[in-house]
């Protein structure tokens, strides 16, 4: 090498960035002829930066990140005018040495490459942006690991928290409707707080629960509802559940994992499907405060349509009279609502140092539903912190959230506890004005008793005594501790332990106070029921994380275990008073008198989890992947079988085509992946148990009773494959997603009464094959033209259900339940969606309905007869938002095609003449049947009312709405001191673009398998119009 002659060297490097290497090695150069040899040794770190530091540099660091407050990881960072540099790690984090007044160029493929003079040691904050987001994705995964999303084999879908955020609801999961492809939420109908129906490529289980699993910073939740109904007429009041209690201000991102092969690490809980949630942490820089205030308010969405025109006959509840004004003046069950309120306010501070960062947030949520009393109030506490000790080798990471949570008469539908009977089918004609006063004072029993005139049919009562004087209540105390320690090993190899104590105690109380109709009462003096819920669970887990790069191949490997216990136990009683009246305490109840509702109350359940797990990633030029997974469960539920232990598979491969081959300029990015999984799912807990102790409510007294089950129990078994297609277009401004399923769902198992004695009261089968394929996708694109930003998204899914097998006996079938005369029955061939009904017109030998005596007649069937399924076909999402300088606008459109629903309320409505087609129908001079008239009243009442003709109150599912929209202005930092301060308006459910039904499709009764697509006197769904107000200092 001549001396004085600067000659290209060509050096490539798989350990590290050029600038990390020439900062950690000592470079020496030797001429050979015409060759020069370059050899490089470690340096001595110690003395690298003892020479830096006699310079006079100072250590500076600080984290990078990305527009959405991501981490950027592998940037680098490089002292300007010298070979000084490093990289970030997977956090975002950095250190380097450099002089006061230096200037720090931090660049990254793909974004803008900034410079940042250095002003002293602070912590440094900075943000790069993207060109046209072309930065790698890194994905947090099942148990929380952090992988690219090039080598990603199965969908996995994201979330940003800001889209939890911006339209509030009380129960944030409802937030995510219409933002994920082949998610449907569904809102429950019970009122503020409500529990939400999450279910995920379609139902597969017959027998278990088909709701997703729930994980938080890559640990498992309960999510136990409290009062959970299976729907039919006769409901009981339902309650909140555990995922409610999350403040949606404390979550950075969620990442939804639909298919089996992306959830298989968490094992049986997560065989429908994985939510993942990371939380808020605290950041390096100075404090940071952040007050926000979302205030919405609440009023019926769709409403029955009802009539004002006849009015009922004297002595009658029903509204069979004259047409003619009523003296009262027209009556409006809209009136009966309130307006209901959300009023969400949160405080959160986040400061730290480069060794240890600080979340803490305050939350309170006080929401009021549109149904009088009925209340739902939360207060979050969230504290969490991360430290770094030992040179960074170690990491330490503790979560603390405390919950308190009270709700108050949720009213979800059917007869019991339910104020809309009596408010929809009120007699036109009287005076609602005097219902209002619910209460008369009784001089001879010296307490005040309900004010109802109108009879108890379909348990009708005064509205405002359901609402105020049958007062079912839950107060909850919950609190999660979680805490994890990380230590690097080598620059490649770490080890990670977790655990999180979760414990929820909730106190029920259900006062119903005397007066209340005896069905309910059970006693002249009230009842009063009292519980104690105890939820607790234990988990735990120890995994070794490697990620090492040999020349052209990666390797990233995941190996541990975990334990889960879980514990849940209820004590309480229940049952009418004696006197004196209303006197609410234990002593109070008559235990005298044994019934099924005077009784004491008492479950204990407990389950163990133990696990081995691992998953192995190779990588070949980072554009070929291949990922193995396995896991390995014992579980407690299977004890007493041959197979208490079962393991799971799966395996995918991913192929970065856009790195292999030469494609036109106009696509940015192409990658094909392709995964296979076999999820287990244990059964129910102490379900292998012989024996059972089955209430009798006419002795008062447990008797035991006992079920066969066969020794060779198995798992649930859920096997599936998926295929997808990721590209990128026109510079990454345009992305594509398509996914292709099918999974199969077999060993469900069944309990089957057994006949001929035996010595058993039943049995247990497994048999059954689930079958569910489908395709998700999802299309979205984003460009800037100056001050004015355009982001959009489209998603569409569908899923085909079919039973491909049921029981042993092709012929026998599995009836679900639902209403009178309205079933989910299951067949094989069909779905888990199939509706029959058992009751039709009566028809002549033509098929032509028969008319006898002027009016229709109804015959059961003897074969029940299908009418469709209710499970959805299709759903489409529409997300767009406009950005113009300090103005963000956006709106979310929703769309389900297919599937059908039924209204028992239409049907009793018309019974009662109070709807709008009841009226229309007398307007008409009564309902047209073959070529001539039958009155209305006689119609209605065969056709309508509680065992109605089902095909005539069967519905269209298909709807479409704008059920998100806001309009923000943020106001410049320099215009208030360096705060930033957002105003903004909100609205959910806007407006409904198509319906056919008379209720809400997408409202449910019930978070369970079957009961959807059923209205009986269901609360309506709610429009919210609101404001946000955000501070930030």
């Amino acid at each position: 090498m001549r001396k004085g002659k600067i000659l290209p060297v060509s050096v490539f490097l798989s350990c590290c960035s050029l600038g990390a290497f020439a900062s950690s090695h000592v470079v020496k150069a030797d001429n050979f002829g015409k060759n020069a040899v370059v050899t490089a040794t470690k340096a001595n770190t110690a003395k690298v930066l003892e020479t830096q530091q006699s310079s006079g540099n100072v250590k500076v660091t600080g984290t990078i990140v990305d527009n959405a407050g991501d981490p950027v990881i592998g940037a680098t960072i490089r002292v300007k005018d010298s070979q000084n540099g490093t990289t970030t790690d997977l956090d975002g984090k950095f250190e380097i040495m450099a002089a006061k007044g230096a200037t720090l160029i931090i660049s990254y493929i793909g974004m803008n490459t900034e410079e940042v003079k250095v002003t002293g040691d602070a912590p440094l904050h900075i943000t790069l942006k993207a060109e046209a987001h072309q930065i790698e994705e890194v994905v947090v995964t099942a148990l929380g690991i952090k992988r690219s999303e090039k080598a990603l084999s199965y969908n996995v879908q994201k979330v940003g928290g800001e889209n939890l955020t911006t339209v509030k609801n009380p129960n944030f999961m409802n937030s995510l409707s219409g933002k994920v492809a082949g998610v449907n939420i569904n809102a429950s109908s019970a009122g503020m707080g409500g529990a939400a129906r999450v279910v995920m490529r379609g139902p597969k289980s017959i027998t278990r629960s088909n709701q997703a699993l729930y994980v938080i910073d890559g640990v498992p939740i309960n999510n136990t509802s409290q009062g959970e109904i299976s729907g039919g007429a006769f409901s009981s009041q339902p309650g909140s559940e555990g995922i409610a209690d999350i403040n949606p201000e404390d979550i950075e991102s969620i990442s939804v994992l639909s298919g089996p092969a992306a959830a298989a690490l968490y094992g049986s809980a997560a065989a429908q499907g994985v939510i993942m949630i990371t939380t808020k942490k605290g950041k390096e820089g100075k404090v940071s405060v952040t007050v926000s205030n979302s205030s919405q308010f609440a009023n019926p969405f769709i409403m029955p349509e009802f009539q004002n025109s006849y009015v009922n006959r004297a002595g009658e509840v029903k509204s069979w009279g004259a047409k003619t004004p009523s003296v009262y003046g027209n009556y409006e069950p809209k009136d009966f609502f309130n307006t209901g309120t959300n009023v969400q306010n949160n405080v959160a501070l986040t400061a730290g140092t480069d060794k240890n960062q600080t979340y803490i947030s305050v939350g309170t949520t006080n929401a009021k539903g549109i149904i009088p009393n009925n209340k739902y109030d939360r207060y979050n506490f969230a504290f969490r912190n991360t430290t770094s000790f030992l040179h960074d080798k170690m990491t330490f990471d503790f979560n603390f959230n405390y919950i308190k949570e009270h709700d108050k008469n949720l009213t979800a539908q059917g007869q019991y506890f339910n104020p809309l009977t009596a408010v929809y089918l009120f007699p036109r004609g009287e005076s609602f004005d005097a219902v209002r006063t619910f209460e008369l004072f009784d001089v001879s029993r010296g307490i005040y008793l309900q004010n109802w005139n109108f009879g108890d049919a379909l348990s009708m009562q005064n509205p405002y005594w359901v609402a105020k004087r049958m007062v079912r209540s839950n107060n909850r105390s919950r609190y999660m501790v979680s805490a994890s320690l990380k230590y690097k090993i080598f620059d490649w190899m770490d080890v990670v332990g977790r655990l999180r104590w979760d414990d929820a105690a909730t106190k029920q109380e259900d006062k119903r106070y005397a007066s209340t109709t005896n069905l309910f009462a059970h006693s002249n003096y009230g009842f009063y029921g009292y519980d104690k819920v105890n939820d607790r669970s234990l988990y735990g887990d120890l995994m070794f994380n490697i990620n090492k790069t040999l020349n052209d191949f990666s390797v990233s490997a995941n190996l541990g275990g975990s334990f889960t216990r879980n514990k849940y136990n209820v004590t309480g009683f229940q049952g009418g008073l004696k006197a004196p009246s209303n006197l609410f305490t234990p002593n109070a109840i008559d235990y005298g008198t044994a019934t099924a509702d005077n009784r004491p109350i008492f479950a204990d359940n407990a389950h163990k989890i133990n696990s081995l797990f691992a998953n192995v990633e190779l990588g070949w030029r980072s554009m070929l992947f291949m990922t193995v997974t396995g896991r390995n469960d014992w579980d407690s539920a299977l004890d007493g079988t041959d197979n208490v232990s079962f393991f799971y598979p799966s395996v995918g491969m991913s192929a970065v085509i856009s790195q292999m081959a030469k494609l036109p300029s106009w696509i940015s990015y192409m990658k094909v992946r392709g995964s296979w999984a076999s999820v287990g799912s244990a059964i129910s807990p102490n379900i292998t148990s012989p024996w059972r102790y089955q209430y009798n409510p006419a002795s008062g007294t447990y008797s035991t009773v006992t079920y066969k089950f066969p020794s060779n129990f198995r798992p649930e078994r859920t096997n599936s494959w998926e295929a997808g297609l990721t590209t990128r277009f026109f510079n990454n401004a345009l992305t594509l997603d398509v996914t292709l399923y099918q999974s199969n769902t077999r060993n469900q198992t069944f309990l089957r009464p057994i006949t001929g004695g035996q010595g058993f009261s039943a049995e247990y089968v497994q048999t059954g094959n689930v079958r569910n394929r489908g395709i998700e996708l999802s299309l979205g694109y984003g460009h800037t033209w100056g001050d004015f930003g355009w982001n959009t998204s489209f998603t569409y899914s569908a899923n085909r259900n079919k039973i491909v097998e049921l029981l042993d006996d092709p012929n026998e079938v599995i009836n679900q339940g639902g209403l009178s005369g309205a079933n989910i029955i299951l067949k094989k061939g069909g779905t888990m969606g199939d509706l029959y009904m058992t009751s039709d017109f009566k028809r002549d030998a033509e098929g032509n309905v028969a008319i006898k005596d002027g009016n229709v007649s109804q015959v059961n069937l003897t074969n029940p007869s299908y009418r469709g399924s209710v499970l959805p076909k299709g759903n489409i999402g529409f997300s767009n938002d406009f950005s113009w300088k300090g103005f963000n606008f956006g709106f979310v459109v929703t769309a389900r095609f297919g599937g059908i629903v039924m209204s028992q309320t239409q049907a009793l409505m018309d019974a009662y003449g109070v709807s709008k087609v009841s009226a229309d129908a007398r307007d008409k001079g009564g309902i047209a049947v073959n070529n001539g008239l039958v009155s209305a009243e006689k119609y209605y009442a065969v056709v309508g009312g509680d065992n109605p003709i089902w095909s005539e109150y069967i519905y269209s599912a298909t709807n479409a709405r704008i059920q998100e929209a806001h309009l923000a202005y943020t106001f410049p930092r320099k215009m208030l001191g360096g705060m930033e301060l957002s105003l903004g308006l909100t609205a959910n459910n806007l407006l409904m673009l198509y319906n056919k039904a008379p209720f809400d499709p997408e409202a449910t009764a019930s978070t369970g398998t079957y009961y959807q697509g059923f209205d009986y006197l269901m609360q309506p769904s709610l429009r919210t119009l609101g404001f946000n107000v955000k501070l930030k200092f």
